[in-house]
C-alpha cells in the first residue's frame, strides 16, 4: 500500500505494527511458558528436543518473520518520505525487543525454577 493514500488511523496502525508484534511475542512466549510448565510438555521430547522449547522457539520463529516482512514493507515506501524513516525505527525497536525477549528460550532449560521450587518443597517436608 501507498502510505501516501494512507488514512491517518491507517499509517498509525502501520508504523507501530512492529511494537505491536513485540507485545504479542511476550504476551504468546510468557503465556506458553507458563501454561507448558503446569501441562508438563518440558518432561515430553520431540525430534530430540523437549516440546515446550520447541513450542516456543517456533512461536518466537514466527514472530520474527512477521517483524522482517515488516521491514521489508516499509523498506518499499518513498525514501524521502518521513513516515518511512518513523515505521522502520519502531519495527526495529520490535525486533531488537522480540530478540531480547526471546533468547533465554535457545538459552536456559524451561521451568528451571519450578524444579527447584519442588525440590526446595521436598527438602522442608523431610
Amino acid at each position: 500500500m501507498d502510505p501516501r493514500r494512507a488514512t491517518p488511523a491507517h499509517w498509525l496502525l502501520g508504523a507501530t505494527s512492529g511494537l505491536l508484534v513485540w507485545a504479542s511475542s511476550f504476551t504468546v512466549l510468557y503465556a506458553s511458558l507458563s501454561l507448558g510448565c503446569e501441562a508438563g510438555w518440558h518432561t515430553r521430547t520431540l525430534a530430540g528436543a523437549n516440546l515446550l522449547t520447541l513450542v516456543l522457539a517456533l512461536a518466537w520463529a514466527a514472530h520474527l518473520l512477521v517483524l522482517a516482512a515488516l521491514w521489508r514493507h516499509f523498506g518499499r515506501w518513498p525514501r524521502e518520505d518521513m513516515r518511512r524513516w518513523l515505521a522502520r525505527t519502531l519495527t526495529g525497536i520490535g525486533l531488537a525487543a522480540t530478540v531480547w525477549t526471546g533468547w533465554p528460550l535457545l538459552a536456559l532449560p524451561p521451568c528451571a525454577g519450578q524444579q527447584l521450587a519442588l525440590e526446595e518443597a521436598a527438602c522442608s517436608t523431610s
